[in-house]
């Protein structure tokens, strides 16, 4: 595992997957905004999109830079959807609440994406505790969810956006940069016979532990933390996962047990 750069991403961020998710869920949405800080202490503030983008903050486009919305009403929000991202700490810093208290002004359906994911919010009670503060914050419902089950935020987030007001979502997972590695998780290989070099695991996720390599990707074995993310993108499955016939409550285990021996971010 690399240690984090400035206005990157780390690879196996979970930040990146929740950016992901919430990008797929509201792609269908008309006056979309996804705003907010995606980055964490280590990289620093970040724009969502720069949690995809090849080259993080320092190459993103300035139209990507995206701010909250401001001056509309709760009658009469500024934009039709709009998703505010923010980190742990920042829900849980004194002045939260009264930081945060316009949302149901920002749009006419508003999502609070929370990324769970430093070492205070690892413990169930601590995530619910996050829950708790989008309840005070006017949220009329929150869900857990894990950013690396892709499938099952499709489904929350498709419904939560379907109906307008405030919902909250609190994405748990843990740091990469707190994870010990191991066995348990092994970087992901890429098939270089197989893969026909169609850019989409980069295009996607911009995770840093990939590289292209005329003809094919490949995968650095010392930066990849094993999230599994770009296996699900891969158009000719040819990125190959040790966990690949675990499913997604057993891989969230994992992540969990290898945060609470590891490192400090």
């Amino acid at each position: 595992m690399r240690r984090p750069q400035r206005g990157i991403l780390c690879a196996g961020c979970p930040h990146r997957a929740a950016y992901i998710a919430l990008k797929d869920a509201s792609r269908r949405c008309r006056g979309r905004v996804i705003c907010g800080d995606a980055g964490c202490p280590a990289v620093g503030e970040l724009p969502p999109a720069a949690a995809t983008c090849p080259g993080g903050a320092e190459r993103l486009l300035p139209r990507y830079r995206v701010a909250v919305p401001d001056g509309g009403t709760s009658e009469h929000p500024a934009v039709e959807t709009c998703i505010h991202i923010v980190p742990d700490t920042e829900l849980a810093a004194d002045g939260a609440v009264e930081r945060l208290a316009g949302l149901a002004a920002e749009g006419r359906t508003t999502v609070l994406a929370v990324l769970a994911s430093s070492r205070d919010f690892l413990a169930r009670e601590r995530i619910e505790w996050l829950g708790g503060r989008a309840l005070a914050l006017g949220a009329s419902d929150v869900a857990v969810l894990d950013p690396f089950d892709t499938e099952r935020c499709r489904e929350v987030l498709c419904a939560q956006l379907g109906q307008p007001g405030v919902h909250g979502a609190v994405f748990a997972s843990p740091c990469a940069q707190l994870q010990r590695g191991g066995r348990d998780l092994e970087p992901v290989e890429v098939d270089r016979y197989m893969c026909v070099g169609c850019h989409r695991c980069y295009q996607i996720t911009g995770c840093p532990a990939l590289s292209f390599e005329p003809p094919a990707y490949r995968v650095d074995p010392e930066a990849c933390a094993g999230c599994d993310l770009c296996c699900g993108f891969c158009r000719t499955q040819v990125i190959y996962s040790p966990r690949s016939r675990l499913d997604a409550a057993t891989r969230r285990r994992i992540r969990y047990a290898a945060a609470e021996t590891g490192p400090d971010a």
